[in-house]
């Protein structure tokens, strides 16, 4: 009877033993899950740290990437100013050699006129390319405003190559006309010389 009885208990014993082991079992597996949850959830953190480092970084040097070009398109410009100021002060040199130019021709139709030579049509001619002249100074005047007018941190490139471009071709056209117009003057001139001549010759 005794031994019965601590059979019976043994395998009480035993039945609870076996009815609480898969509980346990399932209560360290949900910490097990639990920890490759966080430990997961850390990596993930961790990912995306060093992608938003990541994309800080390429923000950086997207930044400086567009300052590098702005500083490189204001360099360009500037030099585009500085080349074009160049030719208009060429330009101006020119028209200053037109106008010792128009200065020698008044001073050959005064040495005529003391002769008795007829030089209203060279005076006529001069006159004209004199307007000429002044309007091939306000060209230049003109050029050089739009040229320094150009903003070296706002225009492009393109932008600041036409506008100074156009404003060249409008002086250059200009100063052209003003030595057509001096030419003019110089082949009624000598017109006007030679008539003389030719009258003193027949004579």
């Amino acid at each position: 009877m005794i031994l019965f009885s601590s059979l019976v208990l043994v395998l009480a014993s035993t039945s609870v033993i076996f009815a609480q082991t898969p509980n346990t079992n399932f209560n360290r597996f949900e910490d097990r899950l639990r920890e490759l949850r966080e430990d997961r959830q850390r990596k993930l953190e961790s990912l995306q740290e060093k992608q938003q480092e990541l994309k800080g970084k390429r923000q950086d040097l997207k930044e400086k990437i567009a300052t590098k070009q702005a500083e490189l398109r204001q360099k360009v410009i500037a030099r585009i100013k500085s080349v074009f100021t160049r030719i208009l002060k060429r330009y101006n040199a020119a028209l200053a050699r037109l106008d010792k130019i128009a200065d020698r021709i008044a001073t050959r139709i005064d040495k005529l006129n003391a002769r008795g030579v007829d030089t209203s049509a060279a005076q006529a001619r001069l006159t004209e390319a004199e307007g000429l002249g002044t309007a091939a100074a306000q060209a230049i005047i003109d050029a050089q405003a739009q040229v320094s007018a150009i903003d070296e941190n706002s225009a492009t490139v393109k932008d600041a190559v036409h506008t100074a471009t156009t404003a060249i071709k409008s002086a250059k056209r200009a100063l052209f006309d003003y030595h057509k117009g001096l030419v003019a003057a110089i082949r009624e001139l000598k017109a006007a010389a030679a008539l003389k001549e030719g009258t003193r010759s027949a004579e």
